[in-house]
C-alpha cells in the first residue's frame, strides 16, 4: 500500500464497507455527486478457471460451478457480492409491504417510509440495472411514475406454450423483472445458465458489472480488496463515525473519513458494530436499543416441477421469463398474505447435497424433463430471531417464524394452478430460507431499531447502513432492487441533497483511476 495513497485516504469523503449490491450502487450514486469514495471489499474478483480456446459459450458457461445454497451464514466475499450469481429478478416491493401486515404467525412489521418514498428511486435503480419488465399480469404491481426501462424477455418456445396454458386455464401471468444486458446491442444470449450461475458474458447486470464498473471509472471512486474492516472508528466521545481499521496482507491500517457507510450484509454487518464497542458504546455501536443481530427475516421457499415431457429430457433454454403473482396479498378463502410463484433457471440441483445419493436418480429424472418454479411465503422478524457470535464466527442462529399452514396453502394452490393448465406436478415438501433480511432494522423508534428512516445509526452521526440488514421485513418478492434504492436514497442523504425527485441520473463518464486491488 503506497503512502500516496494513505494520504489520500485520509481525505475521503466516505469509506464503504462491502462492494455488493448496496456498497456498489452506494458507490455509483457518490460518485455522480462528486463526492471522493474509497470502497473496501474483504474478497477480491471472482477467480474463475479461463475458458479454453475453441470452447463454444455454452458449454464453458455451463461447467461453472452454480450456486444455489442463498442463505447466511454462506456469504460470498467477492466483489459483486452474492449477485455475482443471483437470478438478476428485480422487483419492487408491493405497497402493503410497507405497511404492518397480520400473518398466519404474527404481524409484519411497519416501514419508517412509504412506498412513495422509495419511488423515485426505484425508477433509477431499474435504469441503473437495465432492469426488463411489463406491469400486464400482475395485479399487484404497484404504481410507478416510469415505465420499465426494457421491454419483458421473451419466453422460450416450451415456456410461452405453458404460459399460455395458464392464461387459457384462468391464472394470471406477469413476466419477472430481469436485470440483465439484453437487446440489439447487449451481451445477453439468453443462455440456460443464468439463474445461480457467474456470467462469463458480462450480460447479467450484477452489483460490480452495472453499479460499481462505472463508479471506478468516474475518477471520485477506488476500490481496495483484500481488506478486511475490523472496526469502525468513532471520535472520543463516541458521537460519530470517523473511520475504519483494517487489515490488508497481514497489516493494520487505521483510514479516516467524513462519512463511514457499512455495507457488508446480514449478519457480517452486525457482527461489525458489535466488534467495535467502546466504553461509550460497550455493548458495540448502534447497539444502546439492543437489537443489533435481532430481527432476522427472510422467505420460506420451496420447489415444484411441472412436468412439460415424460419421455425425453427438455433442450436447454432460459426459463426465468414468469410469475404468478395474483395471491401475493391472499386467496379466496384465506385470509392471510401468500406469496409468490416464480420461474427459475435451469439448475443441476440433483448435484447438491442437499439431495441424498439415493434420491439423486429421480431428481435427475424429475429434472431434466420439468419446470423448475419455487414459491415463496414471508418468514417474519422477532426480537428474538437472529445471531449469536463468538470469537468472529457465528455460534447460534434463531430463524424468523415460518407461517407454515400459509406456505403449505401456497404450495397446494401452485400444484392446482399448474395442473388445471393439463401439467403432472412434482412439489417435494423441502423448504429453505431465502433472500434474508433483518439484523440492523431502520425504524421510527429507536428503541425497537438500530437506524433512523434514512439508514444513519441513530446514536452516532456520520455513519450509516445500506444492504439487506436494514430491511424491517422480506415481503415476499426477491429484496434485490429495494437494496439498491435505499442506497440511491442514503446516497442523497449522505451528499446533503434534500430533494432529489427530479433528479435523472445518466451514465457516469469513463476515466479516472481503476481499482487498487493490484496494489
Amino acid at each position: 500500500m503506497t503512502s500516496t495513497f494513505l494520504q489520500k485516504a485520509r481525505g475521503y469523503d466516505a469509506v464503504i464497507i462491502g462492494a455488493g449490491l448496496g456498497g456498489s450502487t452506494l458507490a455509483y450514486r457518490l460518485a455522480h455527486r462528486g463526492m471522493h469514495v474509497l470502497v473496501l471489499e474483504k474478497g477480491d474478483f471472482l477467480q474463475l478457471p479461463p475458458r479454453q480456446p475453441g470452447e463454444p459459450v455454452g458449454i464453458y458457461l455451463k461447467s461453472l460451478p452454480a450456486m444455489v445454497n442463498k442463505s447466511f451464514p454462506a456469504m460470498l466475499s467477492v466483489v459483486g457480492g452474492s449477485t455475482k450469481f443471483y437470478g438478476a429478478a428485480m422487483y419492487r416491493m408491493r405497497e402493503s409491504d410497507f405497511r404492518a401486515v397480520r400473518h398466519e404467525a404474527g404481524e409484519s412489521p411497519a416501514w419508517p417510509i412509504t412506498y412513495n418514498d422509495l419511488e423515485p428511486y426505484y425508477c433509477e435503480a431499474e435504469r441503473i440495472y437495465r432492469v426488463h419488465g411489463a406491469s400486464e399480469g400482475d395485479p399487484t404491481e404497484p404504481p410507478r411514475s416510469s415505465p420499465f426501462p426494457h421491454p419483458p424477455l421473451p419466453h422460450a418456445p416450451l415456456v410461452a406454450g405453458l404460459v399460455d396454458r395458464l392464461h387459457r386455464s384462468g391464472t394470471p401471468v406477469s413476466s419477472i423483472p430481469r436485470a440483465l444486458d439484453y437487446g440489439p446491442d447487449g451481451k445477453c444470449v439468453l443462455c440456460p445458465t443464468c439463474d445461480a450461475y457467474y456470467c462469463q458474458l458480462d450480460a447479467k447486470m450484477d452489483a460490480e458489472i452495472a453499479a460499481l464498473r462505472p463508479a471506478l471509472g468516474s475518477g471520485y471512486v477506488e476500490l481496495m480488496t483484500r481488506a478486511q474492516c475490523l472496526r469502525i472508528l468513532t471520535s472520543e466521545d463516541g458521537t460519530k463515525a470517523t473511520g475504519v481499521l483494517i487489515e490488508r496482507d497481514g497489516e493494520q491500517q487505521t483510514l479516516y473519513a467524513d462519512v463511514v457507510a457499512l455495507c457488508a450484509g446480514v449478519g457480517p454487518s452486525a457482527h461489525l458494530l458489535l466488534e467495535s464497542r467502546t466504553a461509550k458504546h460497550p455493548h458495540g455501536i448502534g447497539n444502546s436499543s439492543q437489537c443489533v443481530a435481532r430481527y432476522y427475516g427472510g422467505h420460506t421457499t420451496g420447489m415444484l416441477f411441472p412436468m412439460l415431457s415424460f419421455t425425453k429430457k427438455l433442450p436447454e433454454m432460459h426459463s426465468k421469463t414468469f410469475a404468478i403473482n395474483a395471491y401475493y396479498d391472499g386467496a379466496p378463502h384465506w385470509p392471510y398474505p401468500l406469496g409468490v410463484i416464480q420461474a427459475a433457471g435451469q439448475m443441476p440441483f440433483w448435484n447438491r447435497e442437499v439431495v441424498p445419493l439415493w434420491k439423486r436418480s429421480a431428481a435427475r429424472l424429475v429434472g431434466e424433463r420439468s419446470m423448475y418454479c419455487f414459491y415463496m411465503t414471508e418468514a417474519l422478524p422477532t426480537r428474538e430471531s437472529g445471531f449469536q457470535f463468538s470469537e468472529g464466527r457465528v455460534v447460534g442462529i434463531q430463524p424468523p417464524v415460518e407461517n407454515t399452514a400459509t406456505f403449505e396453502k401456497l404450495r397446494l394452490l401452485a400444484i392446482d394452478l399448474f395442473r388445471r393448465a393439463g401439467y403432472q406436478v412434482v412439489a417435494p415438501r423441502h423448504r429453505a430460507l431465502y433472500h434474508p433480511t433483518g439484523t440492523v432494522r431502520f425504524g421510527a423508534d429507536p428503541r425497537s431499531s438500530v437506524l433512523d428512516r434514512n439508514c444513519k445509526v441513530h446514536d452516532i452521526d456520520r455513519l450509516f447502513v445500506v444492504d439487506a440488514s436494514v430491511l424491517p421485513s422480506a415481503g415476499a418478492v426477491n429484496t434485490g432492487l429495494t437494496v439498491a434504492a435505499l442506497a440511491l436514497k442514503v446516497g442523497d442523504v449522505i451528499a446533503g441533497v434534500k430533494d432529489s425527485s427530479s433528479y435523472c441520473s445518466g451514465p457516469i463518464a469513463a476515466g479516472g483511476p481503476g481499482p487498487l486491488a493490484a496494489q
